[in-house]
């Protein structure tokens, strides 16, 4: 009987110390700091194209996609606000770079929600972590510097675009020697270069081909001084928010003289009309405007019923959503004069159902992920709670993103 109660008791604290262990190393993993670096405008196929070598060796030790989709539109500012809420447009509330909204009576711009946090309908992560006790950081985010319920980040600037990329790096960090107690363990960064040059000259430059190993280069003194600096190991995520496809064969529409046009609120997206109803306009006179639209195109557009959109947009259920959309052709986009013949070579914001070119950048690395993996497309929207899940955090019920999704890609 003794005999049995030893081995009994034994057990039970042999059991007691394999419990302590296994919560010990989730709480390690969960102290490891995360990184997520947005390289906007980074086509999923710059990879190949132009052979950046610092993300060569960290996609060769790490995960990437084939490619990562955008949502609808496949503009900055909804597909970065998707990616750090898990969420739709439609439900985040930013549904394209600028827009109108009828209960503010206001039209957004990028960055309008530091002055009013009405402008963000979700939660986006930076935010998530505080509330639970996870001090998070941002050297750049579309709208990181913004309050929401009396919620910031801990530690964040208001966007200057000029800020040298080197003073973000020393930032990055100078955050991660912070001590334990001062430390944010979720850290955001954005670089626009490449996206400014592919507007400017088209994907296929040698201007955007500059760019990328810029940004590479600095995202390669990024891991070097991780390596050799800090005494403790780093998460890092790099998405991009969109890709970019060459306009230079494409019409430019000048929309301000569709007939008819006039009689509607018109938001110009560049690759939508975003047309809002007056108090004059029925259900039967936009549907025929509509078939108007639609009639007269050439090709170049085509015209939508807000209710009417394809499904795979998900782009319904907020009256930011404009009541007609005008979704231009690739590689045609709409400009607001004749002036502007000349705006641009490369350009985005496309369907991306419709144009791979769109596809956006996914690469993971570090201790909690896989090495050597490549996975197939995704959507954006997964990124969330896969981060959320990095870090420790509980997965909020009303997001879109699936953790199952990108699950694998995690070390068991």
């Amino acid at each position: 009987m003794r005999l049995k109660i030893k081995t009994l008791l034994g057990n039970i604290l042999l059991i007691l110390i394999l419990l302590t262990s296994c919560t010990t190393n989730t709480n390690n993993s969960n102290n490891i700091p995360l990184i997520l670096i947005s390289i906007d405008g980074f086509r999923y196929d710059y990879i190949e194209k132009y052979q950046p070598p610092a993300l060569l060796s960290i996609i060769e030790n790490g995960v990437r996609a084939e490619r990562m989709e955008p949502v609808y539109p496949s503009k900055t500012f909804p597909n970065h606000i998707s990616i750090i809420t898990g969420m739709y447009p439609s439900k985040h509330g930013i549904v394209h770079n600028s827009f109108f909204d009828p209960s503010l009576n206001d039209i957004y711009k990028m960055g309008k929600a530091f002055d009013n946090p009405k402008w963000i309908q979700g939660t986006p992560l930076w935010i998530h972590a505080e509330r639970h006790g996870v001090k998070s950081a941002s050297y750049f985010w579309p709208e990181s510097d913004s309050t929401l319920e009396g919620i910031s980040a801990s530690y964040s600037y208001k966007y200057n675009k000029k800020t040298p990329y080197e003073k973000r790096i020393n930032q990055i960090i100078n955050w991660l020697k912070l001590p334990e107690k001062s430390r944010p363990k979720f850290i955001t960064t954005y670089f626009s270069l490449v996206d400014g040059q592919g507007h400017r000259y088209g994907p296929d430059s040698e201007q955007v081909k500059l760019a990328v190993y810029e940004v590479d280069k600095h995202i390669g003194n990024l891991k070097m001084r991780i390596k050799n600096e800090l005494n403790t190991k780093v998460n890092l995520v790099i998405v991009s928010d969109h890709g970019m496809i060459n306009i230079n064969d494409g019409e430019k529409i000048n929309w301000q003289k569709i007939n008819g046009i006039s009689n509607y609120k018109v938001v110009n997206g560049t690759t939508q009309l975003q047309i809002y109803a007056t108090s004059d306009q029925s259900k039967i006179e936009m549907r025929q405007f509509v078939k108007e639209l639609n009639e007269k195109s050439a090709g170049q557009y085509i015209s939508y019923l807000k209710n009417d959109l394809p499904e795979n947009t998900h782009y319904f259920n907020n009256d930011r959503i404009a009541d007609i959309i005008v979704e231009a052709l690739a590689p045609s986009i709409f400009i607001n004069n004749d002036k502007n013949v000349n705006y641009a070579k490369g350009m985005h914001g496309y369907a991306p159902s419709l144009l791979p070119e769109m596809g956006a950048l996914f690469i993971a690395n570090g201790p909690s992920f896989k090495q050597n993996l490549t996975i197939p497309a995704f959507e954006n929207i997964h990124v969330f709670p896969l981060l959320n899940h990095v870090l420790g955090l509980p997965l909020p019920e009303n997001i879109d993103g699936k953790f199952e999704v990108l699950s694998p890609i995690l070390k068991e």
